[in-house]
């Protein structure tokens, strides 16, 4: 609401109550003066035609008939006096004097003795009887008519002296008014232009002239603050020549150190350079044996091995596999600190992924007795996309800390569902021991770098305190938390969640083959029994739950007798189990068997199962080693009860030829004839294009299934050919997926992949079951439609030699184990290599960065795909340096990439590559 002014408010609070004080007095003394005149003219009229009366009398008594007419003659002169009339009783005769008015029939006594007053048209009428002084002897009566001219003419008379007086009243309080209004409004205005002056910077100006003391006080208050405002200014304006004397002064001393900086900041590429050919040298040599104890180990595997072999084999190779992880992991530790560690997004099977990495810890755990139970809640889709790498990591590290602090017991890893939204769900995972737990001291500092749990120089547990900061670096990039709960002495409970992404493409097999199957479970471990349970729920199986081995025949019985059998019995027994004899579990077997005809399961840790196999009646058990997986417990209760499992998706014996038709684009040779060679192991036909141009014209809408887009092209890069073909498509109405083949990482270019109309992208090297999962996801090409691959018979008698720039083992890797493919892609990089290092070092010294890049690229395309990690490692690095603009420090990258060069090419004189991939006679 808007404030009245000080006029409206002056208006309000002066003149209107003097104009209603002036109106209601100037109304009161009016009709006071009018009530007053009133009662004169009643008095006087009244009193008047007394006395004439009684004079009448008087000459009425005595005859004086001149004297009555005087009387009346001197009545009339009267003011206000109109006419006289007399009526005289005794002669019966009326004397009337001045105009005529009706006198109406009156009687003498009818007459009031004190005299009457009437009102008429010209005025009152008084009439008094003629009485003699003692109001006797009536000889009549006497009317008075007056006339009130003269009255009204006073009344209007007073009447404009009241209105004059009011109006002169009025204006006089209205000119007071307006007066007092200036003497407040003028000092106010006044005031109120210099404080505008000030508040616009004109600090100089002041409040001049005399006012009210109360305005005077206001302005000597305004003139004080302009002056104390003025003397701040100027003592601001000191401090601001000042400062900025030392800020020219600061200015210097910074250009100075900028340049002690910049030399400072040479010197720190300079080393930074020299650091990252260290990693790369390094990365090779601890990389070179763990690449070929996984490349022997995949060759092993391919061989005849029996079910224990083939145990120790294949966690070898899973081993190897993790310890690559670590190092890998070691050599991002900087890149999470920095923040510039980003996460791929590939497609990623949550329970192998936890099966792998138990099986990979299993050995440490089962030396100290203890058992580690993985429980998958089921509502958890199989198929996830995320990093399966960092997520290991994660979980291998706190699996790892649970063993190393515990001592006894059982260690449970749980993966919970929490959220579930559209394509995309967050998992809990909490992993549970039963070791020496953590204060509430420790908890509160786990997770900061370097922080040990036990840091004191006789600390029974070694580590780096590295652990938990990148677990706790890797979930932050997960959009994830993670914690622990714990009590010393009670164990700990470390947990974290995630939130990864739901393959839409994924449709999980639906598994029923053991519906309806009744499986009684012996565990005195309610974690074991939990883990054994939600297996059998997978499979739509039915449990039971006992404890103690005496209570299997009783509770066989009583299921027998109600009618619901049971069809397998699974034994489990704990690491720390000494009391079970093996004859014992042998008769177990046989008499459940005759009696129940219920198979028997044993699950078990090795040692245990080679105790438990050497009694002569064990063959009609089923043994399944712990760690329990999905798999081998799956294939025991298979064998066990006789269910083929395989026998919707058993091979026909004639393979169909190929039903999905790929276009291949890739501008490298090799990479175009080891990914053809991969592809059609998978049974598809594959129609090649080593360039842009050449994909466009091959192309046509519904022509093939799916393409594989090799981004960096000279001419037209994948991305241009893409939009291409995706103009093509519009007017058709049918989409053809295309899957980007890149050597840089994932999550630096798939957006910008997604937005340039690619659906999906893989990382360079790609594998065939990398390929293969694309294939299911985009064409929906089951793994039962791949052709079988021959195992190679290689020799391999010769070991890797060490410091070799050519890791025999991992060009096999990569070809799918080809030697024939593996042989010819070393052959055609190795003959390139002259040609290649001309063309890259003439683009360097013309510094055509564009063109050096093309080559650098080209070369490590060929790398990805051939044993040379040295080669690899370096051309990668000078990849991403080139794409990223980095182009003022590649002499000493340079260098070194000749070198490697010139080692690779010195290493293949005097060597026959044939022999070294065990063929006898050169290649044609």
């Amino acid at each position: 609401m808007k404030p009245n002014s000080v006029k409206t408010e002056v208006w309000r609070l002066i003149l209107l109550p003097a104009i209603s004080i002036t109106v209601l007095l100037s109304a009161t003394l009016t009709f006071l003066y009018i009530s007053k005149l009133n009662n004169f003219v009643e008095q006087r009229g009244l009193l008047l035609t007394e006395k004439t009366a009684h004079l009448v009398h008087v000459a009425l008594s005595n005859g004086q008939t001149e004297l009555l007419e005087s009387l009346i003659q001197a009545t009339l002169e009267e003011p206000m006096v109109r006419a006289v009339h007399l009526y005289d009783t005794r002669n019966n005769r009326h004397l009337h004097s001045g105009p005529r008015f009706n006198i109406g029939d009156i009687t003498p006594a009818s007459v009031d003795l004190h005299g009457q007053m009437t009102r008429t048209d010209n005025g009152y009428r008084f009439r008094y009887p003629i009485v003699d002084a003692n109001k006797q002897q009536s000889l009549g009566w006497l009317d008075i008519e007056l006339v009130l001219s003269s009255y009204w003419v006073t009344v209007y008379q007073m009447l404009l002296i009241v209105v004059l007086a009011t109006t002169a009243c009025l204006l006089l309080a209205g000119y007071l008014a307006i007066k007092l209004h200036g003497n407040i409004i003028d000092p106010l205005a006044n005031i109120r232009q210099v404080v505008n002056k000030i508040s616009a910077g004109q600090l100089d100006a002041r409040v001049n002239g005399s006012f009210a003391d109360e305005f005077q006080r206001l302005a000597s208050a305004v003139n004080a603050m302009a002056s104390t405002q003025e003397l701040a200014q100027q003592d601001m304006q000191q401090h601001i020549d000042q400062s900025m004397d030392d800020l020219r002064e600061t200015l210097e001393t910074i250009e100075v150190q900028n340049i002690e900086l910049d030399m400072a900041r040479k010197e720190a590429l300079a080393a930074s350079q020299i650091k990252s050919e260290f990693l790369a040298n390094t990365s090779h040599e601890i990389r070179t044996p763990l690449n070929g104890i996984i490349g022997f180990t995949n060759l092993a595997l391919k061989t005849e091995l029996d079910k224990r072999q083939k145990n120790y084999v294949q966690t070898i190779h899973d081993s190897a596999q993790n310890l690559m992880a670590i190092i890998n992991d070691i050599l991002d530790f900087s890149k999470i600190e920095s923040g510039k560690l980003v996460l791929d997004y590939v497609s990623m099977t949550l329970r192998t992924l936890a099966e792998t990495t138990v099986d990979a810890l299993t050995f440490e755990a089962q030396e100290k007795n203890l058992q580690i139970v993985t429980i998958i809640d089921n509502n958890i889709p199989p198929q996830l996309m995320g990093d399966p790498l960092r997520f290991g990591q994660v979980l291998s590290n706190l699996l790892g800390n649970a063993i190393k602090f515990s001592q006894r017991g059982t260690i449970s890893i749980e993966f919970m569902l929490q959220h579930f939204v559209e394509n995309q769900v967050t998992i809990k995972v909490v992993v549970r021991d039963e070791g020496i737990g953590l204060s509430k001291e420790q908890q509160a500092q786990l997770f900061s770098a370097f922080a040990q749990a036990d840091s004191s120089s006789s600390r029974e547990h070694g580590g780096t305190g590295l652990g938990l900061a990148i677990c706790k670096g890797l979930v932050d990039r997960m959009q994830g938390e993670v914690g622990v709960d714990s009590c010393p002495n009670k164990g700990a409970t470390f947990w974290f969640t995630a939130k990864l992404g739901v393959d839409p493409n994924y449709a999980a097999p639906e598994q029923n083959a053991l519906k309806d199957k009744r499986i009684l479970i012996c565990s005195d471990n309610p974690l074991s029994y939990r883990q054994l349970e939600s297996l059998a729920d997978c499979w739509q199986a039915q449990t039971l739950w006992i404890e103690s081995v005496h209570d299997i025949f009783p509770r066989l019985r009583n299921e027998g007798l109600a009618g619901r059998p049971c069809h397998l019995m699974i034994l489990d027994v704990a690491p720390d189990e000494r009391k079970l004899p093996p004859a014992l579990l042998g008769n177990l077997a046989e008499q459940l068997e005759l009696e129940f005809s219920c198979k028997v399961i044993v699950c078990c840790i090795s040692a245990h199962m080679d105790v438990f196999t050497q009694h002569d009646n064990s063959g009609a058990i089923e043994f399944v080693t712990k760690p329990i997986t999905y798999d081998h417990l799956l294939s025991a209760i298979s064998h066990s009860l006789d269910v083929d499992l395989n026998d919707s998706e058993r091979k026909p014996e004639a393979l169909p030829g190929p039903q999905q038709r790929i276009l291949l684009v890739d501008d490298n040779n090799a990479n175009l004839q080891l990914t053809t060679e991969l592809l059609r192991d998978l049974n598809v036909e594959v129609t090649q294009a080593n360039s842009g141009e050449q994909a466009v014209s091959l192309f046509a809408p519904g022509k093939f299934d799916l393409i594989f887009m090799d981004i960096q092209m000279p001419g037209m890069d994948g991305m241009e050919t893409t939009q291409i073909l995706r103009d093509r498509e519009a007017a058709y109405g049918k989409r053809t997926p295309v899957v980007a083949l890149t050597a840089h990482t994932l999550t630096e270019h798939k957006t910008e992949l997604l937005i340039a109309g690619l659906d999906d992208c893989i990382r360079k090297p790609v594998s065939e079951a990398l390929l293969a999962q694309m294939l299911n996801r985009w064409t929906g090409l089951s793994l039962t439609q791949q052709r079988q691959t021959p195992v190679p018979t290689t020799d391999n008698s010769l070991p890797e030699e060490p410091g070799s720039p050519v890791n025999i083992s991992q060009c096999l890797a990569l070809a799918n184990h080809k030697a024939d493919l593996a042989r010819d892609m070393l052959t055609m990089l190795i003959d390139s290599l002259d040609t290649e290092q001309q063309a890259l070092n003439s683009a360097y010294q013309t510094q055509d960065f564009t063109l050096l890049q093309d080559h650098i690229h080209k070369l490590y395309g060929s790398s990805c795909y051939t044993g040379v990690p040295h080669l690899r490692s370096i051309t990668g690095l000078m990849d991403k340096a080139l794409s990223a603009g980095q182009t003022s420090d590649l002499e000493p990258t340079i260098i070194c990439l000749n070198k490697a060069i010139d080692h690779i090419k010195q290493w293949r004189q005097g060597r026959n590559i044939d022999v070294l991939f065990g063929f006898n006679s050169p290649s044609a």
